[in-house]
């Protein structure tokens, strides 16, 4: 009889507790029985909406605690998205309001593509969307579904290169700082 290492034991443990929260979904599971996720449009995700300010959002329990944003952009502020999202919400400097947000999980869109989805299905969903495969757009390693293009992106889905699933959903294109 084989003895299992110890290694072997060890990851066994952890993907017996992290496999069935990730097939419950771990946002999710926080909601109601039967609540509704949240819907991620072009204007924001739920009760969260491009241009509101922070203070209102805060003021909602909608986002944590402002945070420096990217050095690049004097002022600007990140805080991260309250349960049952998970994301990111980004403020423009000078006081512009929510100027970005990026959604990780707890949310989908009204045509029901949610973090995790596969490129496929996102591209089913959103067929005149421009899409730009994984590697393909320099310097990024990730791919990008473009909602309607990525010259003037209203929604953006970011698709993981290994996986090809989206890890990502961002109003309106996902914030990088170099």
């Amino acid at each position: 009889m084989r003895v299992a290492s110890r290694p072997t034991l060890v990851l066994a443990a952890l993907l017996a507790a992290v496999v069935p929260a990730s097939l419950w979904g771990g946002a999710g599971a926080a909601a109601a029985p039967g609540a509704k996720a949240p819907v991620i449009t072009d204007r924001g995700v739920g009760a969260v909406h491009l241009g509101a300010s922070a203070a209102t959002l805060r003021q909602k329990n909608l986002i944590g605690t402002l945070r420096k944003g990217c050095e690049l952009e004097p002022g600007q502020r990140v805080a991260p998205l309250r349960a049952p999202l998970r994301g990111w919400a980004t403020f423009g400097a000078g006081g512009h309001g929510l100027t970005q947000l990026t959604v990780e999980s707890g949310a989908e869109t009204a045509r029901h593509i949610a973090v995790g989805a596969t490129a496929a299905q996102a591209r089913s969903a959103y067929p005149s969307a421009q899409y730009e495969a994984p590697g393909t757009a320099q310097p990024f390693a990730q791919g990008f579904l473009w909602i309607p293009n990525s010259m003037h992106p209203k929604m953006t889905f970011v698709v993981e290169p290994g996986s090809r699933t989206v890890e990502a959903i961002a109003v309106p294109a996902p914030a990088f700082c170099e």
